[in-house]
């Protein structure tokens, strides 16, 4: 579990205000971390039932939401007049605004960039699309797999002799929140010494691009990445994924130099460890293919345990391939308490812990996710001072 926040240590941006507009995925993941390490986070969800994030809320109900935790929730229907004037608050309150609507609507609402830093010259507006705010596709719907696709991800993802397929892991949104939380605190470093705020633009497609940095250095050195893998034959001679005689899977990287003797000797060709056709890794590459035959012929009739235990006395680069309940009781990821648990439904489910890891103003979960519109009263009538007769008129109109 993570670390408690207290008094004395409330979390890195501990007196940051964000209002979150965001839905779905990245936008969510976005100000989810923000509010990890102690930003107070207040997300504008429609009435009456909520936002879709994450698992969808709208779908699964109340919980659970991980990806809300330590957020306050309101109800606002951004398109209705009345909302204008509420929204402005928001804006006026915070340090960072971030949303993630399709661009273009902001500004039809009236609260685009240009339009908040009228009315906040310090707030910070972090948008999140699928193209970003500029360019001919930026008016483009887009999900995860379209990030996928159009960053190229999608074409070097499978198995050579299949069609193209998704990574098996949510990446250009999860990657995108990251980006978007990253450039957010860098335009809060900005406003802390300049005392203005700035436009943040993060998208799918551009984060998954960006993690493709690899693939387009190996496409300019005129050896393109292709289907299959990044990592194994004539590319990582010594390195690729093996099947163990327990079913297991484990990938092994003994591609280096210095790794080559020691892989040598364990799967029983000490000949070849000084065999000068050998020895260097751009001579090994022309037997990439039958190097990984080796070591497939070395692994296949032993165990995992007894593949890691070999490997690791060795100190070649191994892992097993885990699933997530492999993860979940994995000692090392225990000891460093990745996963926080917590009580739903009459039993423990597991969520991912803050990241990453500070010593000395760690993040933490210090609430769930809150109900729809949970801190109505507490935003709406404490903070902005709207009688509760408002709040009662609001809530007949539909506004909230």
């Amino acid at each position: 579990m993570s670390k408690p926040n207290t008094k004395d240590n409330p979390g890195p941006l501990n007196g940051v205000k964000v209002v979150d507009l965001t839905r779905a995925l990245a936008g969510p993941i976005c100000t989810m971390i923000l509010a990890d390490m102690g930003a107070e986070v207040i997300k504008v969800e429609e009435p009456p039932r909520g936002t879709d994030v994450g698992i969808n809320r709208l779908s699964t109900g109340e919980g659970p939401q991980p990806f809300i935790r330590n957020k306050k929730s309101v109800t606002l229907n951004l398109r209705a007049d009345k909302a204008k004037d509420i929204l402005r608050r928001f804006v006026q309150w915070g340090d960072v605004l971030v949303e993630n609507y399709r661009p273009g609507f902001m500004k039809r609402i009236g609260f685009d960039y240009p339009a908040v830093r009228e009315i906040n010259p310090r707030i910070i507006m972090t948008s999140i699309s699928g193209y970003g705010q500029t360019g001919p596709y930026s008016q483009r719907a887009a999900f995860e797999p379209v990030g996928q696709a159009m960053g190229g991800l999608m074409s070097v993802t499978g198995p050579a002799d299949m069609p193209p397929m998704d990574a098996g892991a949510a990446v250009a949104d999860i990657g995108t929140g990251v980006f978007g939380a990253l450039g957010t605190l860098l335009a809060l470093y900005h406003q802390q010494a300049t005392g203005l705020g700035q436009h943040v633009d993060a998208s799918l497609v551009e984060s998954i691009v960006f993690l493709m940095g690899l693939n387009l250095s190996f496409y300019a050195s005129g050896q393109p990445i292709e289907k299959g893998g990044l990592f194994g034959g004539a590319r990582t001679p010594g390195g690729g994924i093996f099947q163990t005689k327990d079913g297991h899977y484990v990938i092994i990287m003994a591609q280096a130099d210095q790794h080559w003797p020691l892989i040598a000797r364990i799967i029983g060709r000490e000949d070849l460890a000084t065999d000068p056709d050998y020895v260097a890794r751009a001579d090994r590459a022309k037997h990439g293919v039958e190097i990984n035959d080796m070591m497939e012929e070395w692994v296949r009739p032993r165990t995992i345990d007894e593949v890691e235990e070999i490997m690791d006395k060795a100190g070649i680069p191994f892992g097993r391939v885990q699933t997530i309940e492999d993860m979940l009781k994995d000692p090392h990821l225990k000891a460093r308490e990745r996963f926080h648990y917590f009580e739903f439904q009459g039993k423990m489910v597991p969520m991912i812990s803050p990241y990453p890891v500070l010593s000395g103003t760690p993040g933490s979960i210090r609430t769930l996710w809150p109900t729809t519109g949970q801190h109505n009263e507490e935003i709406y009538h404490n903070l902005f001072g709207f009688s509760l007769d408002e709040m009662a008129a609001f809530k007949n109109e539909g506004v909230i």
